[in-house]
């Protein structure tokens, strides 16, 4: 796998287990990631909201049996105009697409007993991997996320870069304190089989 992704805290990703949300789930009512948005999106209706609306899948993320994370994702896309500063993003104006297909981290939350021990990291390339794959049968240029400020320097050490500085990025970041960030999942082509 991409060093991007490796952790000076390994775990045994082979102990991580990964399953679609349930309710039923008795140790939801117990998870703490120190951010009251995050915990209450899994402990209140809202999830399930989500789920039944088909805005989002959640996954529920455990290690030898305890509740370490979870994660939502759902279809989005990014604007080219976002990108034409970065490198191998030039090129697309030749294709007359507008909006590049992407994958939206919506939420990616760890417990507090488990943050820094190399969990989320995992759990991006999970989710890098599966963007990969999901490749082969539509296009998905780019993982997205909307990422809190105490959350760049973990989205960065995974590869992921700021979109271009634009006035409605700086609007969002003054009402709800997040930035635009994106991952390359073409970076990965190299991991691809044939």
């Amino acid at each position: 796998m991409s060093a991007l992704f490796q952790h000076k805290h390994s775990l045994n990703p082979d102990k991580l287990r990964f399953e679609p949300f349930r309710t039923d789930t008795s140790q939801i009512d117990t998870f703490d990631c120190g951010n009251k948005d995050l915990n209450d999106f899994l402990c209140t209706d809202e999830v399930s909201n989500y789920e039944e609306e088909m805005l989002g899948k959640t996954t529920l993320v455990f290690y030898e049996g305890e509740l370490t994370g979870y994660y939502t994702l759902s279809s989005t896309s990014l604007s080219v105009r976002y990108l034409e500063h970065k490198a191998g993003f030039g090129k697309l104006s030749e294709y007359h697409i507008n909006e590049l297909p992407a994958l939206l981290i919506g939420r990616l939350a760890i417990d507090l007993n488990w943050q820094k021990k190399g969990v989320g990291r995992y759990i991006v390339q999970r989710i890098a991997m599966m963007a990969l794959d999901q490749s082969r049968n539509q296009g998905i240029r780019l993982l997205v996320v909307q990422a809190k400020e105490d959350a760049f320097d973990f989205y960065r050490k995974c590869g992921f870069d700021f979109v271009m500085e634009s006035r409605n990025e700086m609007k969002r970041f003054k009402a709800r304190g997040t930035r635009t960030m994106f991952f390359d999942v073409s970076s990965l082509k190299y991991l691809q089989t044939k």
